[in-house]
């Protein structure tokens, strides 16, 4: 809990999980786990059609967070506009760092994992680990876009394409 005593995400609010993508809150229990009594918050994840336990004193450093702001958002998508890539040439290298870029949940880093790949997979097709990377971090970056900004996923993706084809 947070010093106020209070949970710092609230029942029924939208949250990012890195790595598993937008979910809600969908309450909070307690559980004892050897012999240890905790709080968790218990998040469901539509897109994976699943409930993730996460403790509640350390939901953060676990990476949970609140979602992006609209201007978060808005910095992500323009940095579509720009070609990124990696300076390494060693797959496991490059899927280390995308792994990584991903780890924190961050818009930017997954919007930047998506611009990687996006344009990576136009010159040449993506090992599969690497494809499975980029599909996560374009369904985390549609989500939390259509719930931020208020528009259908439909909407999202196309925008995300849009800007991506610009180069």
């Amino acid at each position: 809990m947070s010093a106020k005593g209070k949970w710092d995400y609230q029942i029924g609010e939208n949250v990012v999980y890195p790595n598993h993508g937008v979910g809600v809150i969908k309450g909070v229990r307690t559980q004892e786990i050897m012999g240890t009594e905790r709080e968790y918050y218990q998040v469901f994840i539509p897109s994976l059609d699943m409930d993730i336990l996460l403790p509640v004193d350390n939901a953060r450093e676990l990476g949970l967070r609140h979602l992006s702001t609209k201007e978060e958002i808005k910095k992500a998508l323009s940095s579509l506009k720009e070609k990124e890539s990696l300076p390494y040439t060693d797959w496991k290298a490059r899927q280390n760092a995308q792994v990584t870029l991903m780890k924190t949940g961050d818009i930017r880093n997954i919007a930047s994992v998506v611009n990687i790949l996006y344009h990576r997979q136009k010159v040449k097709d993506l090992p599969v680990m690497e494809r499975r990377i980029f599909e996560n971090a374009l369904a985390q970056l549609i989500d939390e876009t259509s719930l931020v900004m208020s528009i259908s996923a439909e909407d999202a993706k196309r925008t995300i394409f849009a800007r991506l084809e610009k180069l």
